[in-house]
């Protein structure tokens, strides 16, 4: 069977969808990040084709510190074991390399096997494992909180700098694992997300890098870590959204007990996997 890849048309954005729910029942997001998507001129939306039929997706991403990021990999169920994510993963690797890209990274389910069977058969291997935890906001009332205020990008890189080896280097925002370095940290600061509180001393990373009506998002906490929940839940209330998403290092038991003790609760265990692209493929 021959399969080709290309990028996909916004005009071509139903079918890309009747794959992915197909693929995820129930879990779908990308009639929701369609503008965000296909507008990247850098990042195609790639689609793999058998003939005229559109089998399987795949968005490829340029984080800010030049980390290339696969995502949204999605085979439909009749077409898959064959060859489709193989082909999706090949495209993913020539991109990377004709933009002079090293670094390599995507996320899966940490017992998701097949996923993470394909991924290291192209070079990337775990690093590091992580769970995520939600808090719905449907009946809480929104909590006195602290008032937090964006930084500069001198200020965030020295505030973060201390906190990755907590958090095994990445930052997550709405499943994309970022590693924590100036590069990434200067782009949270440019876009308001690096957050103080003067008050406690308390910073976050806290936003969303895109399905703002699903939620608010915690990448990363320090100092006061209540205060810092306070101010997601007031902030997450006033926005009208259902939760409040945090990620924790699947070995920290001190932030998932605080994070536990506060009323989220467990929603999945992820792993990111990352490698060289000379080494990919």
């Amino acid at each position: 069977m021959e399969i080709t890849v290309r990028r996909l048309r916004p005009s071509e954005l139903e079918e890309a969808v009747r794959v992915e729910e197909s693929a995820i029942k129930g879990f779908g997001y990308l009639r929701d990040t369609a503008e965000l998507f296909f507008s990247d001129s850098v990042g195609a939306m790639l689609g793999a084709f058998t003939g005229e039929e559109l089998v399987g997706i795949a968005k490829y991403t340029v984080l800010p510190d030049r980390t290339a990021w696969l995502e949204t990999l999605r085979v439909a169920p009749e077409h898959q074991r064959q060859g489709v994510g193989t082909r999706l993963y090949e495209e993913f690797v020539s991109l990377s390399r004709a933009l002079g890209i090293e670094t390599a990274a995507m996320y899966t389910g940490l017992r998701n096997v097949p996923s993470a069977t394909l991924a290291r058969k192209f070079g990337l291997d775990t690093a590091g494992k992580y769970r995520e935890f939600q808090l719905s906001l449907d009946g809480v009332t929104p909590p006195e909180a602290e008032t937090f205020e964006p930084v500069g990008e001198a200020e965030a890189c020295a505030l973060l700098a201390p906190l990755a080896e907590r958090y095994e280097g990445y930052a997550v925002l709405n499943r994309t694992f970022m590693r924590m370095n100036d590069d990434v940290f200067r782009a949270f600061a440019r876009e308001g997300k690096v957050l103080v509180s003067r008050e406690s001393g308390s910073v976050m990373v806290f936003g969303n890098r895109f399905l703002e009506r699903r939620s608010v998002q915690i990448a990363v906490m320090a100092g006061g870590l209540r205060a810092c929940m306070d101010y997601a839940v007031k902030i997450g209330s006033e926005r009208g959204v259902p939760q409040v998403v945090a990620t924790a290092p699947l070995d920290d038991e001190a932030l998932q007990s605080a994070l536990e003790s506060y009323g989220f609760r467990a929603a999945g265990d992820l792993q990111v996997m990352s490698g060289k692209i000379a080494r990919v493929g």
